[in-house]
């Protein structure tokens, strides 16, 4: 599954989240299992600070950061990821901070420093110190049983990390400089950004806020770059067709990898709508498939 977060965060119960305002926000993981191949796409700028345990990151750039114990990585918006967490001494315990664009902007406004013309940064590997290990262990021994705390702490506290990060580099530009380019990434465009993902189990919903657009938006530029087509019919036929290659290679036995490589969560709901589209379920596609390769 494919989370977007740190929404998918608010909604799980067991992750503490110890200030929200928007995307905005601080929350505390806690694991004692480890998981590898997490995929997801950061919707806002988040700072990962590891406190035990390993996270291991692989951005869609090939990419590879690993985060140990009091190190932090940077994540821009809109990355998509894989990560695999690998708890230490029996759990994993990591902070991290979700912080929207215009925070960042008002940061580098506070320093008054000039946005850098140089390429987008994509993952920023920070060695922490002894201030943001007392910063972040403060916010949990202060906050933590606090059950809902001044939405107006958050871009305080978010602000603070920043400025922690920003004194304990020697070179005082350094970190300002790489957040300043977060504006220079180049867009992909809506076409080039729908084919490269139309097979992760995103919704409609999802693609408009990963592409930066309103529902309404989203489907009126779609339309316009699709000729006409509006995007639930057209992710089913690139699901479809993809889900039919996977059968005619014969390289994926179950029915349901196939339907998770194409973008479907739920098998009976994929079943139908195959059978609808070829007249024939994917089960039955593959056994004639194969019989039809040995003749």
């Amino acid at each position: 599954m494919i989370r977007i977060v740190p929404q998918q965060f608010y909604e799980n119960p067991d992750i503490k989240k110890i200030f929200v305002d928007g995307l905005s926000c601080v929350i505390h993981k806690r694991l004692d299992e480890p998981t590898y191949g997490k995929e997801g796409f950061v919707s806002t700028h988040v700072i990962t600070y590891v406190r035990q345990g390993v996270l291991r990151v692989e951005n869609d750039e090939g990419l590879h950061v690993e985060v140990t114990p009091g190190k932090m990585v940077f994540m821009p918006k809109g990355l998509y990821t894989i990560s695999d967490i690998m708890p230490k001494g029996g759990h994993f315990d990591a902070m991290m901070f979700f912080i929207e664009p215009e925070v960042i902007q008002q940061f580098l406004e506070s320093l008054n420093y000039t946005c850098s013309k140089e390429k987008s940064i994509s993952n920023i590997l920070i060695e922490g110190n002894e201030q943001t290990r007392f910063f972040a262990d403060s916010l949990l021994q202060l906050y933590t049983d606090i059950e809902r705390p001044n939405r107006q702490l958050t871009k305080m506290k978010l602000f603070e990390l920043l400025h922690l990060i920003h004194h304990s580099y020697e070179d005082k530009n350094c970190f300002a400089m790489a957040l300043s380019t977060l504006n220079n990434k180049e867009k992909k465009s809506l076409r080039e950004f729908m084919q490269a993902n139309f097979h992760k189990s995103l919704s409609i919903e999802d693609y408009a806020y990963l592409t930066g657009r309103s529902i309404s938006t989203f489907t009126r530029d779609f339309k316009s770059k699709f000729d006409g087509v509006a995007p639930k019919q057209w992710l089913i036929e690139q699901r479809l067709e993809k889900a039919r290659q996977l059968l005619v290679k014969n390289h994926i036995n179950s029915i349901t990898d196939v339907a998770w490589e194409s973008g479907y969560e739920n098998i009976p709901h994929f079943i139908k709508e195959f059978h609808k589209r070829y007249g024939i379920t994917p089960k039955q596609f593959l056994i004639e498939n194969r019989q039809g390769a040995f003749v």
